[in-house]
């Protein structure tokens, strides 16, 4: 029964619009059911949504900021959880499998990134002007100096 609850906000709107439209109390309930609708929506996609492995771009911020971390030469943040990569690294690491077809046939499919190694040929002057762009020059609103 709650199911359908949170479903028929719409068909009840579609059934008595001047109720939910021109009455106070109509235009409450109405605004309930929306909420709770809403509410079960986000629910259901939190359960749903599996982490994926997050980056974000190298800011001239970030190195001297509390979050930040490095182990050699891997840079983290550690508000996000996530990796800091400079700007124009990452390149695809290509792996042959085979072919769905049964044909015999090998198909590339990208079996991880190498994020220290940069995915064009370009000058480290470059990727520093670049660092120095990020987020239009400015800190990530996280920004929290050490």
């Amino acid at each position: 029964m709650e199911e359908v609850e949170f479903v028929s906000w719409w068909k009840a709107l579609a059934e008595d619009p001047d109720y939910y439209t021109n009455t106070e109390q109509g235009q409450k309930e109405l605004a309930e059911m929306i909420r709770k609708e809403s509410e079960r929506l986000l629910e259901e996609i939190g359960r749903n949504v599996k982490r994926t492995k997050e980056i974000i771009w190298l800011s001239r911020f970030c190195r001297s900021c509390s979050y930040y971390g490095a182990d050699g030469r891997k840079m983290s943040c550690n508000r996000w959880k996530v990796r800091i990569v400079k700007p124009f690294h990452g390149r695809p690491i290509w792996g042959s499998v085979p072919s769905g077809k049964g044909d015999g046939e090998k198909q590339l499919v990208v079996e991880g990134i190498d994020w220290d190694a940069k995915w064009r040929e370009i000058s480290e002057k470059v990727v520093e002007m670049s660092v120095d762009m990020v987020n239009g020059g400015y800190p990530y609103f996280c920004f929290k100096s050490k």
